[in-house]
This record gives C-alpha cells, sequence and structure tokens, in this order.
C-alpha cells in the first residue's frame, strides 16, 4: 500500500478529520419526490439532477431530469423527457467538460418501458439529444458514468446474471454542437465480479494513482473498490473501506475526486449518510464516519473540484441536497 501522507494513530486520526470536516450542514430539502440514487452533475453554472420519480407508469417510475441555478434549493424540471427506470434504482450523469467549462449532461439509465435497455443521451435541460439504446445490452440497476485521464467516458452497469461490465462511450458528433448522432458502445468488457445493485465509477485525480476505480457491494452489501485498467478483465488495486462491518444497505454508493483526496458516500445500516476519505491510499483505505443525515436509500454526489454536493431521499421520500 502507497500513503503520500503519514498515517495517524487512530483517535489522533478521527479527532483531525472531525476537525477538518465540519457537522453536517443543512440540507435543501425539495417539493420532489422519488426513489433510489439521484445522480447529480455541474455543468454551465448549473446542477444538475436525475432522479427516479414517483409518477407510475405501464413499466417502472418516471424519469425526471431537472436543473438548479440556486446549489440545489429548486430544480427546473425538464418536462419532455417521458422514459421509464426500475423503481428504487436510478440514473447517471455526467458533465460534457470539467465543472465550470461543461455545457450539459450525458445521462445513463435503464430503460423500463424498453425492456430495461441500457440507454443515453445528452441533454442541456431541452430534450433527449441523441438518445441511443444499447440494443441486448440490459440492466435492472442504476448505471454510473466518469472520465479517465485521457478523456475518454466510461460507463459502467450491472448485467442480468449480476456480472459487472464496463465500456467506453463514444459521442463523437453529439453534444454542444447539437448533432443528433447517436452513441456508440465500444471496449465492452465484462468482469466476474458480481453484485445485486448499480456500482459506483470515478477517475482518481487526487494523485494518489489509483486511476480509473470501479466501486460495487458484495456479499452482505459489503464495499468494494478496484481499479479498472481498459482492456482488461482483471481488476487491481483491491480494497473497501478501512474499517470491518461498514457496508451500504442498499440504493447504490458514490465516489468523487479532488485533488486533495477521493471520498465515498453511502447509506450506512444506521439509516444515516456516511462519508469516507481515502488519506491519499493505493490501493484506496476509505475511513467513514457518520453524517447527521437521514436517508431513506443511495446518495448520490457531483463535486466542483473543491466541494461534493451530495443529493438522497430523505426518510418521507424528498429530494434533498446538501453540499460540503
Amino acid at each position: 500500500m502507497h500513503v503520500r501522507r503519514f498515517a495517524l494513530p487512530f483517535v489522533t486520526a478521527a479527532a483531525l478529520v472531525l476537525g477538518l470536516f465540519p457537522g453536517a450542514a443543512a440540507a435543501y430539502t425539495t417539493v420532489h419526490t422519488g426513489s433510489g440514487r439521484p445522480a447529480l452533475a455541474f455543468a454551465n453554472n448549473r446542477l444538475y439532477a436525475a432522479w427516479t420519480g414517483s409518477t407510475s407508469g405501464t413499466a417502472g417510475k418516471q424519469l425526471i431530469v431537472g436543473w438548479s441555478v440556486d446549489g440545489g434549493h429548486t430544480f427546473t424540471k425538464d418536462n419532455s423527457v417521458v422514459e421509464r427506470v426500475p423503481e428504487g434504482e436510478g440514473p447517471a450523469l455526467d458533465a460534457d467538460g470539467v465543472f465550470g467549462y461543461a455545457f450539459g449532461v450525458y445521462l445513463a439509465w435503464s430503460a423500463a418501458n424498453n425492456a430495461n435497455t441500457l440507454s443515453v443521451a445528452y441533454t442541456i435541460g431541452n430534450g433527449l439529444k441523441c438518445r441511443t439504446a444499447f440494443t441486448g445490452v440490459r440492466t435492472l440497476r442504476s448505471p454510473a458514468m466518469a472520465r479517465d485521464a485521457l478523456g475518454r467516458r466510461w460507463i459502467a452497469w450491472t448485467g442480468l446474471d449480476g456480472r459487472l461490465n464496463l465500456g467506453r462511450l463514444d459521442s463523437i458528433g453529439c453534444g454542444s454542437n447539437g448533432v443528433p448522432n447517436g452513441i456508440a458502445l465500444l471496449d465492452r468488457v465484462t468482469l466476474a465480479d458480481v453484485t445485486a445493485a448499480g456500482p459506483a465509477l470515478v477517475q482518481d485525480d487526487s494523485g494518489a494513482g489509483n486511476g480509473l476505480i470501479l466501486g460495487w457491494t458484495g456479499a452482505g452489501n459489503t464495499i468494494n473498490l478496484a481499479t479498472f485498467t481498459p482492456g482488461s478483465a482483471t481488476l487491481t488495486n483491491r480494497s473497501g473501506v478501512s474499517q470491518p462491518g461498514e457496508v451500504s444497505t442498499g440504493g447504490g454508493f458514490s465516489l468523487t475526486s479532488h485533488p486533495s483526496d477521493l471520498y465515498i458516500w453511502f447509506r450506512a445500516p444506521d439509516g444515516t449518510v456516511h462519508r469516507g476519505y481515502s488519506q491519499g491510499c493505493r490501493p484506496t483505505c476509505f475511513y467513514t464516519f457518520p453524517w447527521e443525515l437521514p436517508a431513506a436509500s443511495g446518495v448520490g454526489t457531483a463535486t466542483d473540484g473543491f466541494h461534493d454536493t451530495i443529493g438522497y431521499f430523505d426518510p418521507r421520500g424528498k429530494l434533498s441536497v446538501a453540499t460540503y
């Protein structure tokens, strides 16, 4: 294990971390309801959000896409989106650029109204552009997206057999130029690892050198993490959270990366949101701390490079947003 900075004794380290991370910030509880893991992304001075709503259809629940210009206090919904997703799951979002230089977002979801086919699209909040359904690729869980160090966008999903899959999204001709071409799924890899939930995905830009990190829950909802190398079906740098028994209770967890460190967010068995940081470890060595935020399901995240903004559903099913 390579650690970029000295490890501190447990008591001292815990006290230091609690001092660095202030108490839970006030969460904004919106009027919107839903379930599963909401997705967040920053683009064009907006906080985009996508989530599984409460309105039922012939298959699944309504997929909602919206944006906020006040940090998540309020969201404007794109009422042209008529897609459906499995109840208790969620979509994925990824900005088309870096933080303030992004113009719009890519969206991925399990299309419950199309045999749960993995589908992707691009949006700036006024409809789905370049909408593409990958024929024969199906998932019942929340997908995840991230770009690697070369700027290539990857998508991870759980197959119907429970095995983890990754592929590269080629979206040339789709994006801010408005050209309505489709999006290609290339370089697909099916892993031996299995999960009963949707995965998490992030590029480590903290300096620890973990590369493209894939996260998933294993038996007993234990949290697993590893480095995915494009073109390889073998994961390396396998790890998890540091303390034994720390698990995610379903709905999906999220990973973020800052120049300072890696972070993990999830709903723990005590019913609250937990946050962990990696201490610059390779492989990652997340140690987690509870936050006084009761959550009903998974936690989605976005980062501006310095702070994390999280989204989750409170025990009443209300979409809540907080920034740290």
